[in-house]
């Protein structure tokens, strides 16, 4: 299983993620029909990912996070949690058009400082009183990643 995103959330289920799913709609005042609607999928997807029955692709959870309305950053965590059950998604959809040189600097950031995908326990997203993303080794050890993005006056050769 993939590490947890913000240290001390809970491991995803099915059933836990379709909890968050009803969560979020029930917030909304939406009825499962009302949000496939909204959302432009069918209202058995809706009602099998809130029972934990079925888990959908990316897409589909995206399109149902934007008919929630969901905030950029619970739209995020939302669409990670479903990454975290996919058997065939790695991407968040907002993502799959980025070259795969940014793709891929984190984990190669990582590993050139010596940390493996397995040694890795917990991921704090930055916001609230967090700046940056923190890393939390099983060791118990945290690393603080910046990343500041500063135009350049030409482009690199």
């Amino acid at each position: 299983m993939r590490p947890t995103i913000e240290g001390g959330r809970m491991e995803v289920t099915p059933k836990k993620f379709g909890k968050k799913l009803k969560a979020f709609r029930k917030k909304t005042g939406m009825t499962q029909p009302q949000l496939a609607k909204t959302s432009g999928v069918a209202t058995s997807i809706v009602n099998d990912v809130e029972n934990g029955i079925r888990i959908a692709g990316t897409d589909t959870l995206d399109k149902i996070a934007k008919g929630l309305k969901l905030t950029e950053k619970d739209r995020f965590l939302f669409l990670l949690d479903g990454l975290r059950l996919s058997k065939r998604d790695f991407l968040i959809p907002d993502f799959k058009e980025y070259p795969p040189e940014i793709l891929n600097f984190l984990p190669f950031a990582l590993l050139r400082s010596g940390i493996n995908s397995s040694d890795v326990s917990s991921i704090a997203l930055p916001g609230g009183k967090t700046k940056n993303l923190q890393v939390q080794l099983k060791t118990g050890k945290v690393f603080s990643l910046e990343i500041r993005l500063s135009p350049t006056k030409t482009a690199p050769s």
